[in-house]
């Protein structure tokens, strides 16, 4: 397995600890059905710590074939990568949330574009990593319109070149 797909199984069995560890009988509200839900995700990213535990990545990980121990050197790259760039990725977190805490709240579709409200919050948290005036990212964003991670409940048709909201 990549490292990348050892991190989503140790995320996903987070997850699954949070079910599995429950101790309420009604099925609606057990598990992850019960936590807040800007709670659901701690277990889960709690659990991806452990692949930056020397103990914890030594005991399994080791050459598929062979047999061979990951080299340290190897293991101190994986732990250095976890922090690379990390304040690009906190600003591009930061660029998502507030653009969906904005539609969600301020924006007026009758007024407003949406483009316009993707380049100003860009310009705000990533002007480094401005969107093409062709960017149509806000099409296929469903975390902010479904999925249940977005900061409101409105409907919308997406199409290829716009949102309607309903």
């Amino acid at each position: 397995m990549t490292f990348a797909e050892v991190k989503t199984l140790f995320h996903e069995f987070g997850h699954g600890l949070q079910h599995m560890l429950t101790n309420v009988d009604i099925g609606s509200v057990s598990g992850i059905r019960g936590v807040e839900w800007d709670a659901v995700e701690l277990p889960s990213q709690f659990m991806e710590n452990f692949l930056y535990d020397k103990t914890t990545i030594y005991g399994f990980a080791k050459h598929y074939k062979t047999g061979e121990v990951l080299p340290d050197e190897i293991f101190d790259k994986l732990r250095k990568q976890k922090t690379f760039c990390a304040g690009l990725g906190l600003m591009r977190q930061l660029y998502l949330g507030q653009m969906d805490l904005e539609f969600h709240s301020t924006f007026d579709p009758e007024t407003e574009d949406i483009f316009d409200l993707q380049h100003k919050m860009a310009k705000k948290f990533q002007p480094h990593n401005m969107p093409l005036e062709t960017d149509r990212f806000l099409c296929t964003f469903t975390h902010i319109f479904a999925g249940g991670y977005a900061a409101g409940c409105k409907f919308v048709f997406v199409n290829s070149t716009n949102i309607t909201f309903i």
